[in-house]
């Protein structure tokens, strides 16, 4: 072993036992903050209005947590439209929102959309949690049939009926459904969309987990203890999940004569073979490294999901294949209008 890497390796162990020697005089300091944050959300400091839609004051028993942001209030027109196809099928609606400005409030009203105005913090497993803790304290959670957990990180396409949509809100009897799932740290439904049999939600262990989850962290901890750590809690717990559009499926569809095929009813040969190209280009690591997505959002979004990732419109950071590709061109997938009060890109500056 050469003296290099016998130095690197040094540096590195005790740059890892300084770590761990500050965190263990910290921790008491990180363990009263944190529990006197627990004790703010458990007293529903965060909620700053609760408004009920008049469908489940009536006794609808199917209902939908959505976790919603815009800096400046909107609702928008996707968001809209997604909400207006969940009224239409029967299920009653409260949007978890810190801000709505007033053509939302009124279109709200107008839908029998209800609406809980929270502090935003915790990104939208705080927001599931204050949703949660503010209809417990009324009692309510009994009367709940099936529940779906959505947020707005996702486009929906623009039809719906065309898709698994309909699929997922007939649910899957006893177990939990997702539209995707990954392995990447840990096995777990994405969390974009759930649908939960009532049956879980009369479980201690559920109330506990939403009175323990720490949720005021970001986007980290939205993932390791929200998104993978609820996942995890319910497999511990025995409850089944299952995916519409398993990862371990699309890895081999991504091989397979028929999504060249399928790309080519969207765009040429040449593009469609060179996009085929950037995704086997993945089979090179294991399923593990990929969030189907993101790395595979063209394949998954062929295999007939929904939803599109906002990140990937607005950003993509990470230069994945944009799913405009294909969907940029069918009315069936993307509407161009909707676009324009959905995105938030980032300031990249101009050319020239």
């Amino acid at each position: 072993m050469g003296v290099r890497v016998r130095l690197k390796q040094e540096v590195r162990r005790g740059l890892q036992q300084g770590q761990g020697q500050w965190q263990r005089w910290t921790a008491p300091l990180h363990r009263g903050r944190e529990q006197r944050q627990l004790a703010a959300i458990q007293s529903l400091r965060r909620v700053q209005e609760l408004q009920l839609p008049v469908s489940w004051q009536r006794g609808e028993r199917r209902w939908v947590l959505f976790s919603h942001y815009h800096p400046k209030g909107w609702l928008q027109r996707c968001i809209r439209r997604e909400l207006q196809d969940l009224r239409a099928h029967g299920w009653a609606v409260l949007l978890l929102s810190d801000r709505l400005d007033g053509a939302a409030l009124d279109w709200c009203r107008q839908q029998d959309v209800g609406w809980l105005r929270r502090l935003n913090q915790g990104r939208d497993f705080g927001a599931f949690q204050d949703g949660w803790l503010a209809l417990q304290a009324q009692g309510l959670w009994t009367e709940c049939e099936r529940l779906l957990l959505l947020n707005d990180s996702v486009y929906p396409v623009a039809d719906l009926a065309a898709s698994s949509w309909p699929r997922f809100l007939e649910g899957a009897a006893e177990a939990v459904l997702g539209f995707s799932d990954s392995f990447q740290n840990g096995y777990h439904l994405q969390s974009y969309g759930l649908h939960l049999p009532g049956s879980v939600l009369q479980h201690p262990w559920w109330d506990a987990y939403w009175r323990q989850y720490p949720g005021w962290g970001g986007m980290t901890v939205a993932i390791r203890e929200g998104e993978i750590g609820l996942s995890q809690l319910l497999m511990d717990q025995g409850v089944a999940l299952q995916a519409l559009h398993p990862v371990s499926r699309l890895r081999a569809q991504i091989a397979s004569a028929e999504l060249l095929e399928q790309l080519q009813r969207h765009c040429s040969r040449e593009a469609a073979v060179w996009i085929q190209q950037q995704l086997l280009a993945t089979g090179l690591s294991s399923l593990n490294f990929h969030s189907p997505a993101h790395y595979w959002a063209i394949p998954l979004l062929l295999d007939g999901c929904p939803f599109l990732k906002r990140w990937l419109l607005e950003s993509n950071e990470e230069q994945m294949l944009d799913p405009l590709l294909v969907a940029g061109g069918a009315a069936s997938l993307v509407d161009p209008e909707e676009l324009a009060d959905y995105l938030r890109p980032p300031i990249i500056g101009f050319a020239g």
